[in-house]
């Protein structure tokens, strides 16, 4: 005949491992809430202004790069608004690249990035200033300072500044997926507890013959409060944060979008600066710039998507107009006097005024994308608000009624 486990030792034995699986699984639970929570706080207060700090040193060498061209072509009128832009981009260039360099955390990558940066701008701004002085003196030397000083810009500059960006939103994504996924181990303590409970209590009324044990009753009644509040916060804040990278994932196809359209931009005005010196060499880029914004557009559903798309159409056609002035070297017939005024002014069938609006729609969709990425994220955190702590405490509460419970059985046998 099989022989029966003595029942001061079941209890014990049963006790124990009962105690052992409800403190493993409030632990658990509570320091996956409070870990999740923390990698959300970290993508709100530091990965994101990071990543959009890598994505604006992007765009302002970009734009610093057309900036710049417009500068040269309007170099005889000082204080212009290209002038005004070239400040501002190598101003937001070199603060953006001081905070994303004292995070480097030990990126080898992006340490490399950022000292290509950070020896490359002084640079690419000393070329653009010589080429500038030229300009103001008539001197067409200086031409050959700004082909120098963009060949600087897209070589060097903008790799590096791609691989930060690259880096920094790499970090963004680890940080969702981390929130999102958490240890997993307290879905799996949570029937292992529960089971424990029930068994413990059939054991305790087969041997003692008592139906109820309030203090393991209560504790599993509060192990079923806590795997309910687990599950349905934890399923609230992956919703969330899943909503969340889909938001960026469209944010940084906007973003894509604009840089093509700045650098088509500048494209445009470097051709004209060359004064025909590179004759179709710009005119190439610019259609290579122009055929990847097309295909970018095409896949654009956002809200502004159907205004760039117009707003595209339109500079295709105001571009057209400038082609005659970029073939010719005289910066003072009446085809570059009116491709100049088209290309840097905001009249009215221009490309600057088309640019201008493409590039408007275009910042205010990735703007909006990114408002929706914070405001999910936040909502994925405030779905765990209070679980950890919770968890915590209603883990003490099931030990001590759990505790209480076996140990007035114990002293049955005493």
């Amino acid at each position: 005949m099989r022989r029966r486990l003595p029942t001061r030792t079941g209890l014990r034995v049963g006790g124990a491992t009962t105690l052992a699986l409800i403190a493993l699984l409030g632990l658990v639970t509570s320091v996956s809430a409070a870990t999740r929570q923390a990698d959300l706080r970290h993508a709100v207060r530091t990965a994101e202004p990071l990543a959009v700090a890598a994505e604006d040193i992007y765009r302002d060498l970009s734009d610093a790069d057309a900036a710049s061209a417009e500068t040269f072509l309007s170099a005889a009128q000082a204080g212009t608004s290209g002038e005004e832009r070239y400040d501002a981009d190598v101003s937001r260039v070199s603060a953006n690249l001081a905070a994303v360099s004292a995070d480097a955390r030990g990126s080898a990558q992006l340490r490399a990035a950022d000292g290509e940066l950070l020896a490359g701008l002084p640079l690419f701004t000393k070329l653009i200033g010589t080429a500038l002085a030229d300009a103001r003196q008539n001197l067409p030397v200086g031409a050959a300072y700004l082909r120098e000083a963009s060949a600087l810009l897209r070589d060097r500059l903008l790799p590096a500044a791609q691989q930060v960006l690259k880096v920094e939103s790499d970090r963004l994504t680890a940080d969702g997926k981390d929130a999102r996924s958490g240890s997993g181990l307290e879905f799996a303590l949570i029937p292992l507890a529960l089971a424990a409970l029930v068994v413990a209590q059939l054991f305790i009324r087969n041997r003692t013959r008592r139906q109820l044990n309030p203090g393991l009753l209560t504790a599993s009644v509060l192990v079923l409060v806590i795997a309910l509040w687990t599950l349905a916060a934890g399923s609230a804040e992956r919703g969330a944060v899943a909503k969340a990278e889909m938001r960026w994932q469209a944010a940084n196809a906007v973003i894509a979008t604009d840089l093509a359209a700045v650098q088509a931009h500048g494209d445009e005005l470097l051709g004209l600066a060359a004064r025909g010196e590179d004759v179709g060499g710009y005119e190439k880029d610019f259609a290579a710039a122009t055929a990847r914004l097309d295909a970018l557009l095409a896949n654009d559903h956002g809200a502004s998507a159907d205004d760039a798309r117009q707003a595209r159409r339109s500079w295709a056609q105001a571009h057209l107009a400038l082609l005659p002035a970029e073939n010719d070297p005289q910066p003072d017939n009446a085809a570059n006097i009116k491709a100049l005024r088209l290309l840097t002014q905001p009249v009215a069938g221009g490309s600057d005024a088309a640019f201008t609006r493409l590039d408007q729609d275009l910042r205010q969709s990735a703007g909006t994308e990114e408002a929706g990425y914070l405001a999910d994220v936040r909502t994925g955190h405030d779905d765990l608000a209070g679980l950890a702590i919770a968890s915590a405490v209603l883990t003490a509460v099931a030990l001590a009624a759990a505790a209480y419970g076996t140990d007035r059985r114990l002293r049955e046998y005493r």
